[in-house]
C-alpha cells in the first residue's frame, strides 16, 4: 500500500514542510510541500535524502556495549538502561553530582519538543550543573552581549518586512539561519524586489554575497573594527534615531569618543576594502525604515564573539530597530505554553555571570551556558569532583570540539561515556555504551523549536506565527531494538529512583511543571507539553500541512510613563574591550610563520558532522581546503593536490580545491569532518578535521570560552601524503 503524508524535516532548524511517500510502512521518497505557505516546496538535499538514512546499511539498529576485549557488542536497550543507571548512581554517591556531565549537540533539533524536557529533567534530578551544548562554540556572544546592553521588552524588527539587512560572516542560503524559516531563496528575492538593501561583510563571495546590494569583501579578522567604523559613521553623520536614543539609551557620548579612533578610512585600508563602500554600507543600512543585523559563525569564531555581538546590538539600538507600542508581533509563539506579553520599554544591563565556576582559564557559566571548550579540561582535572561520566546526545564531540587531541584524550579517560547515536560516529567508537535511537520520520513531533529559536535572538526562527504537527510515519526496521530519545532519559530517571517532573522546552517559568506518574506515549507527551499554548494542539493537528496561525497575535504595549530602564550603548567593559581590540598588533604583521588564515564554511550536503552520505555528497566524502587560484599557483599546487595545513598546535592533510570567490591569503574549510585517529585518517575518504588545529587556550572569548576557530593562523605547503604521527595530533 502506498500513501503520501504531510510531515516536516528535522535534519536542521529550518524544519521544511515535506511530503513523504510511504510504501508498506517504509519511507521511500521525500519531497517539498508546494502547498505550504512559507516553504512553498523548498527542501535541501539533506532533507530529500532522509528516506535513505532510515534504511542505510550503516544505521545502528541495536544499542551496543563495549566488551572486555574492547569490541562493541549488541545489548538490549532495557539492559543498557539498567546498567547505565546503576553506574551513574554509584558515581554520584562517590563523587557528587558534578562528576556527571551531559552534552547535547545540534541534532537535538530533531527531537526538541519531547527529548529536551526529559533531558533537562534528568540533569535537574541528578543536580549536576555540568551541561554543555554547541552554543558556546558557535554564537554564544549573542546572549552575553545582551547582558551588557540590556534588553528591550519587545522583539527586534527582524524579519518583519525589512528594508535593509546587514549580514556579517553568515550565508543563510546554506546555513538556514539569518533568514526566516522557509524558502530562503524565495524570501530574499521577494525582499530585494521590494527594494530592500542587502549588505554583506564576508571574506568570501558566498552564495548570499553574490546577491548583495553591497558586498564588503574584507580581509578576515576585521569585523570588529568595521562595525566600530560603521558606528563612527552613524554617530558622525547623525544617522541614528534621535527620539529613541533620547528616551531609552545611555552613554552615547562615551561611545562616540571611543569609536572616533575607528575612522572608516584607516579601518578600510587595513581591511582591504574601499572606504567609500564602508561609509555607504552604514548609510544603506541606517537610512532604511526597517531592518535587522545578524552576525554568523565566522566572525563569532574569531575570538571576540561577545564584543562583536555587542557592537551588532549597538547598531540595532542606534537605529531603533526594536518593535514599538501598537505593533503586532507576527512571529508570536504558537505551541510553547504560557502567556507572552510585550512592552515597548528597556531593562538595563545585568550580570553576565552565572553561579558555576570552572577549573580552567578563569571561565565560568554565563548566560550563554557552560563553556564547552572547557569540558575536556573538566574531565582531565585531578580533582575528586572532576567529570567522570558523560552522556553525549545528538552530537559528536570527538569531531566537533576544538583541540581534538585533548578532546579524545578526555573522552578516553571517562569512566562512563554514553553516546546516543544512530551511527557509528567517531564519538561512538570511543563510547562504552552506544544507544540506538529512532529517527525523525519514525516519531511524532511538532514545530515548537521554531518558537524557541525566535526567542534566541534576531535572525532565528520563523517570521510568522507558523506551526505544524506530524505523526510517526515510518515503521521502525524489522528486528530492531530502538528507543526514542525521551524514553531513554525517562528510563534512566525511573531506574535511578527519581520522580519525573518536566517543563516544556522554552516555556514560561510561570507555567506549572508536568508530573509524569506513569510513562506516556509520545503523542500523550506532546499533548501534555503543549497544554496552554496560544494555539491548541488539536487546531494545529487539523492543519496537517502546517499553517500560519494569526488569531490572537500579541500587540506590543506601551511602557509606563515612570519606566526608567535604559539600554547601554557605551558599557565601560565593552568599550575597554573595543579599545584593547583597536590596540592589537596589525593582523598582517602578526603570526609571520603562519601567513594564511583558516576560515570556517558550511556545505549544503552536511549538517555539521551529520548527513555526509553518498546520497548527499555525490561521492565526495572529503573536506576540501579551498584556496584562491593565485595562492595555489604560488604554492605550486593544483586541484586535487594534498596539502599540509599547520597551526601552532598541530597539522592536518587536506585536498586542495580552487575557489576564486575567496580573498587571497585564506583557506576555507568546513568543520565536522575527519576521524579522531590520525594514523587511520584517509583524507580522501573521511575528510580532514580542522578542529585538530585549534588550541583552546591561546585566543578565546573571555566570557564564553569560545576559542579562535576561524581566522586561525596557519601555514600551507604541498604534502607528501605521509601519515601524521602521534606527536603531530
Amino acid at each position: 500500500m502506498t500513501v503520501i503524508e504531510n510531515s516536516f524535516c528535522r535534519i536542521c532548524t529550518n524544519y521544511c514542510a515535506i511530503k513523504v511517500t510511504i510504501e508498506d510502512g517504509a519511507a521511500v521518497r521525500v519531497q517539498g510541500d508546494r502547498a505550504n505557505p512559507i516553504y512553498r516546496g523548498y527542501t535541501c538535499v539533506k532533507g530529500r535524502s532522509q528516506s535513505g538514512y532510515l534504511r542505510h546499511g550503516d544505521r545502528l539498529l541495536h544499542s551496543l556495549k563495549r566488551a572486555d576485549d574492547g569490541t562493541l557488542r549488541p545489548i538490549p536497550i532495557s539492559d543498557a538502561m539498567d546498567e547505565i543507571a546503576a553506574e551513574l548512581t554509584v558515581l554520584i554517591e562517590r563523587h557528587g553530582p558534578r562528576s556527571v556531565a551531559a552534552y547535547s549537540g545540534t541534532m537535538a533539533c530533531a527531537t526538541f519538543p519531547t527529548a529536551n524536557p526529559l533531558y533537562a529533567a534528568l540533569l535537574d534530578a541528578i543536580g549536576t550543573p555540568m551541561r554543555f551544548d554547541p552554543n558556546t562554540l558557535d554564537k554564544g556572544g549573542k546572549q552575553v552581549a545582551q547582558s551588557f546592553l540590556g534588553t528591550w521588552g519587545a522583539p527586534a524588527q527582524g524579519f518583519d518586512e525589512p528594508m535593509a539587512i546587514l549580514l556579517i560572516g553568515i550565508n543563510p542560503l546554506v546555513t538556514y539561519t539569518g533568514f526566516p524559516a522557509g524558502s530562503p531563496h524565495t524570501w530574499l528575492a521577494e525582499r530585494l524586489d521590494a527594494g530592500c538593501a542587502l549588505v554583506v561583510i564576508d571574506p568570501r563571495k558566498s552564495e548570499v554575497a553574490k546577491k548583495a546590494t553591497l558586498h564588503l569583501q574584507a580581509a578576515p579578522g576585521h569585523d570588529v573594527p568595521i562595525l566600530a567604523a560603521m558606528i563612527h559613521v552613524i554617530v558622525e553623520e547623525g544617522l541614528y534615531d534621535v527620539e529613541f536614543i533620547t528616551r531609552w539609551v545611555d552613554h552615547i557620548a562615551e561611545l562616540r569618543e571611543v569609536v572616533r579612533s575607528f575612522d572608516p578610512e584607516s579601518v578600510a585600508v587595513a581591511a582591504g576594502i574601499d572606504p567609500r563602500d564602508l561609509r555607504l554600507a552604514a548609510r544603506l543600512y541606517t537610512t532604511a525604515s526597517r531592518g535587522y543585523t545578524m552576525a554568523g559563525t565566522g566572525p563569532n569564531m574569531a575570538g571576540s564573539g561577545t564584543l562583536l555581538e555587542y557592537l551588532v546590538l549597538v547598531i540595532e539600538t542606534l537605529c531603533g530597530r526594536w518593535m514599538r507600542a501598537g505593533e503586532v508581533v507576527k512571529n508570536a509563539v504558537s505551541l510553547i505554553p504560557g502567556p507572552v506579553s510585550y512592552v515597548a520599554g528597556a531593562r538595563g544591563p545585568r550580570d553576565w555571570r552565572k553561579r558555576q565556576v570552572l577549573k580552567t582559564r578563569n571561565l565560568r557559566e554565563s548566560r550563554a551556558g557552560m563553556p564547552t571548550s572547557a569540558l575536556a579540561d573538566e574531565i582531565l582535572a585531578d580533582d575528586e569532583d572532576r567529570v567522570r561520566a558523560l552522556i553525549s546526545w545528538a552530537g559528536n564531540p570527538a569531531i566537533a570540539f576544538p583541540d581534538q587531541h585533548k578532546t579524545v584524550a578526555a573522552l578516553k579517560r571517562l569512566e562512563l561515556l554514553v553516546q546516543i547515536d544512530p551511527w557509528m560516529s567517531e564519538t561512538s567508537r570511543l563510547a562504552r555504551y552506544v544507544i540506538a535511537p529512532r529517527m525523525p520520520l519514525e516519531s511524532a513531533s511538532v514545530t515548537s523549536m521554531l518558537d524557541s529559536l525566535a526567542a534566541r535572538g534576531t535572525g532565528y526562527g520563523s517570521g510568522t506565527a507558523y506551526a505544524q504537527y506530524t505523526p510517526a510515519l515510518a515503521a521502525v526496521p524489522e528486528r530492531s531494538d530502538l528507543i526514542e530519545d525521551w524514553e531513554f532519559f525517562y528510563g534512566l530517571m525511573v531506574r535511578m529512583g527519581y520522580g519525573v517532573t518536566v517543563r516544556a522546552a522554552g516555556a514560561n517559568r510561570r507555567v506549572p511543571p508536568v508530573i509524569l506518574d506513569s510513562k506516556p506515549t509520545t503523542e500523550e507527551l506532546i499533548e501534555l507539553l503543549s497544554a496552554g499554548a496560544r494555539i491548541p494542539l488539536a487546531r494545529v493537528k487539523a492543519e496537517r500541512g502546517g499553517a500560519i496561525f494569526t488569531e490572537d497575535l500579541p500587540v506590543v504595549a506601551s511602557a509606563s510613563d515612570r519606566a526608567d530602564g535604559r539600554l547601554d550603548v557605551g558599557h565601560p567593559e565593552m568599550l575597554d574591550a573595543l579599545i584593547a581590540h583597536g590596540n592589537r598588533p596589525s593582523i598582517g604583521k602578526s603570526d609571520a610563520d603562519y601567513p594564511f588564515r583558516l576560515l570556517c564554511r558550511r556545505h549544503n550536503h552536511t549538517y555539521n558532522t551529520s548527513c555526509n552520505f553518498e546520497a548527499t555528497n555525490r561521492g565526495v566524502y572529503y573536506n576540501p581546503a579551498f584556496l584562491h587560484p593565485d595562492d595555489m599557483a604560488e604554492l605550486g599546487i593544483t586541484n586535487g593536490t594534498t596539502v599540509r595545513i599547520r597551526s601552532s598546535l598541530a597539522a592536518i592533510d587536506a585536498v586542495a580545491e580552487a575557489d576564486p570567490s575567496l580573498r587571497r591569503g585564506v583557506v576555507s574549510m568546513a568543520f565536522g569532518y575527519g576521524t579522531h585517529s590520525s594514523a587511520a585518517d584517509d583524507v580522501r575518504l573521511r575528510g580532514s578535521s580542522p578542529n585538530r588545529l585549534v588550541p583552546v587556550n591561546v585566543v578565546f572569548d573571555p566570557y564564553t570560552g569560545q576559542p579562535r576557530m576561524s581566522n586561525l593562523p596557519v601555514a600551507i605547503e604541498a604534502s607528501t601524503d605521509r601519515s601524521l604521527g602521534p606527536s603531530q595530533l
